[in-house]
């Protein structure tokens, strides 16, 4: 029964992240990455025990760790992206700011022309 809750969980996150790019809310370009992450969700609902053999194949002993390295690994993936994309846009901002002041400069010389 709990599987059941799991992969409606799993579609329900599915069809949140498409709502939200149907929406203009989030891009397509990101929203792969979350509909990544909520296949992966739903195939470990569907199969819960792949995790187990892939934490055998892997040598690991405990395989609830390997789900947590894999979600971690992913946020820091995530945050990753995030912060280079945040880096290009203060780029952006000061290039503008400073086109701006130029043009500001440009019309106060001609208004007092």
């Amino acid at each position: 029964m709990k599987k059941i809750y799991f992969i409606i969980l799993a579609f329900l996150s599915i069809f949140y992240v498409i709502y939200e790019v149907r929406k203009k809310k989030f891009s397509i370009k990101e929203s792969f990455w979350w509909i990544t992450a909520c296949i992966l969700m739903l195939v470990l609902a569907i199969f819960p025990y792949s995790i187990d053999k892939l934490a055998q194949f892997l040598n690991i002993e405990y395989p609830p760790s390997l789900l947590f390295v894999i979600c971690i690994i992913f946020l820091l993936f995530i945050n990753f992206r995030n912060s280079k994309q945040i880096s290009g846009h203060q780029e952006k901002i000061i290039e503008l700011a400073q086109h701006i002041a130029l043009l500001e400069e440009e019309l106060q010389e001609k208004g007092k022309k």
